[in-house]
């Protein structure tokens, strides 16, 4: 089991109509991350203490909108920002995925 502060920065690019994230398992709605905040930029979730039962934290996204249109997220893990960021394309019809390290 793992415990750490996570943060997550989305940013938008062209016409993202709706998009959501989901940590852990994509199939659990319960798991959808809700109640984003604004920033100059992008909206962001803190979750800090945030546990997880192995050493992987996956992180999905899902958007849609008009052709073209992306969304990045930004994973902070305790305060520092994940080499790998997740982007999901509109066009794309499953949810793009990245596995994290933990510790």
């Amino acid at each position: 089991m793992q415990t750490f502060d996570l943060e997550l920065r989305v940013t938008t690019f062209g016409s993202v109509i709706t998009w959501e994230i989901f940590l852990e398992d994509v199939t659990d709605r319960n798991r959808r991350v809700k109640d984003w905040l604004q920033a100059d930029g992008f909206r962001y979730k803190k979750l800090p203490s945030y546990t997880i039962e192995d050493d992987v934290l996956t992180v999905f996204a899902g958007s849609q909108g008009i052709l073209g249109g992306t969304l990045t997220c930004e994973v902070l893990i305790d305060g520092v920002s994940q080499p790998e960021k997740l982007i999901s394309k509109v066009e794309e019809t499953e949810y793009a995925k990245v596995n994290y390290q933990i510790g």
